[in-house]
């Protein structure tokens, strides 16, 4: 997959180009990662299971993070 990397307030994040393919599910967790990223947050730490019931409910990716646990959003 091909992935441009963009520098955002001294931080520097990639983001995977978008397919057709892709399902708004899989959008709504790069969000997440890139929002995590651009705070100092470890994306890696995001599971599908914790995320799903987040994206059915019609969650904005700012309560999500806060949900989640995540500070500073």
């Amino acid at each position: 997959m091909n992935r441009k990397v963009i520098k955002v307030n001294k931080h520097v994040v990639e983001i995977p180009e978008q397919s057709p393919w892709d399902s708004g599910f899989s959008i709504f967790k790069r969000r997440i990662g890139e929002l995590m990223q651009l705070n100092g947050g470890d994306d890696s730490a995001i599971d599908d299971d914790d995320l799903l019931p987040f994206y059915r409910m019609g969650e904005s990716e700012t309560f999500v993070l806060s949900a989640l646990g995540c500070t500073g959003y």
